[in-house]
């Protein structure tokens, strides 16, 4: 069952998903983040893009990817949505949409810059629904974990280490295992406007958030990350972080995704 269509509601809309929950949009969120971004081969890259998208080249031949964990407190205004609280890791891929280039950086210049979201997996099913029925992202309930903590936040996908019960690789060991730190001094106050794109029936989609908080976005001192061969050949990832990104009360405006011609 998919999504109904959304009914105005002023300069809202509702949505109901197939588990019954309604969501209001533009989408309110509440949440903590931290995540690293990683160089990645470009050439790999460009096999996991749409054929409209350009993997973003931050050198010859090298793009990157954005690994980051979300622990998500509040999903939707004043928590209405009835969605409890959930995990999320994403694997981002920074690409262009538009650009005359392939020249590193060059690409900005009128191209659109946006993050394609590969994987995103999740921890319960109601937030796999609310992904894949509004916005076709490729959300799907997986074993992992987004911890908070007085030192930073602490990420782990997959394995045992990921929640009690859980062997989503069939080892002890997670298949991502991600540190991010707090920094010792706060981020600055930052009110960003971003985009995402993703594929839904085939189609591509951008969708666009406003996003506001205490963000800190630099150098990735103190960052620690472990990926399994696995994803790092899927997306052709190398280990050592270039940046960092961490914002412990952060909130987000969600808008409805709109069709690319």
């Amino acid at each position: 069952m998919s999504a109904d269509l959304p009914r105005s509601d002023g300069d809202r809309s509702r949505v109901r998903l197939s588990t019954g929950h309604t969501v209001s949009l533009p989408l309110e969120l509440s949440f903590a983040m931290g995540g690293v971004v990683v160089s990645a081969r470009r050439r790999v890259l460009e096999s996991v893009l749409p054929s409209k998208l350009e993997p973003l080249a931050i050198a010859p031949g090298i793009g990157c990817v954005a690994l980051v964990g979300i622990r998500y407190r509040q999903v939707g205004r004043d928590g209405g949505t009835g969605l409890e609280p959930y995990d999320e890791f994403a694997v981002i891929v920074p690409a262009v949409r538009g650009s005359r280039t392939r020249l590193p950086l060059a690409q900005l210049f009128g191209g659109e810059l946006g993050g394609y979201v590969h994987r995103l997996p999740v921890t319960s099913d109601a937030s796999v629904a609310l992904g894949r029925e509004i916005w076709g992202y490729p959300k799907e309930r997986g074993a992992l974990t987004v911890a908070d903590t007085p030192r930073g936040i602490r990420i782990a996908v997959g394995g045992r280490d990921s929640g009690p019960g859980n062997d989503a690789n069939g080892g002890d060991e997670p298949a991502v295992r991600l540190a991010v730190p707090r920094p010792r001094i706060g981020g600055r106050h930052r009110d960003l406007t971003l985009r995402s794109y993703s594929t839904k029936d085939g189609t591509l989609r951008r969708a666009r958030a406003r996003v506001r908080g205490e963000l800190a976005i630099g150098p990735p001192v103190g960052a620690s990350l472990s990926v399994a061969p696995e994803l790092a050949s899927e997306v052709g990832l190398w280990q050592r972080p270039i940046a960092r990104l961490y914002g412990s009360d952060v909130r987000a405006r969600l808008h409805e995704g709109v069709p690319l011609e």
